[in-house]
């Protein structure tokens, strides 16, 4: 966990942290992520790897979460339902993509975004 995200962990819920990041609070954020994103790449790893299919859906559903928050945080959410929901559509979503597709070695845009609201260099969420 990092440094940014220590201070929030455990004593503030997942429904709060949400509420904070529809405010824009980027700690709340990597606060989310790092206490939820193990469980995250668990529901991914059905996908198959080595074409960054587990990478692009797990940027995308952290983006999604930041885009979307404000829809999401009345209390008592359960932020790992609805995150296992995005990712399990986003799955659904791309299983119909994915045929004939070559692997690309650079990162998406999505792994970029996500990376930057992290704070961290793109390899920490890629690679799963």
């Amino acid at each position: 966990m990092s440094k940014v995200a220590r201070g929030f962990a455990p004593s503030v819920e997942d429904g709060v942290l949400i509420e904070w990041i529809s405010q824009g609070n980027k700690p709340a954020f990597i606060a989310l992520f790092d206490r939820t994103s193990a469980d995250v790449r668990a529901v991914l790893s059905v996908l198959p790897p080595g074409i960054g299919q587990r990478d692009e859906v797990l940027a995308a559903t952290y983006l999604e979460v930041w885009w979307l928050a404000g829809c999401h945080s009345e209390p008592g959410i359960d932020a790992v339902a609805w995150l296992f929901g995005i990712a399990q559509r986003r799955m659904a979503e791309l299983r119909g993509l994915v045929d004939g597709v070559v692997a690309n070695p650079r990162p998406s845009y999505a792994q970029l975004e996500l990376a930057a609201l992290l704070g961290r260099p793109v390899s920490s969420v890629v690679g799963l």
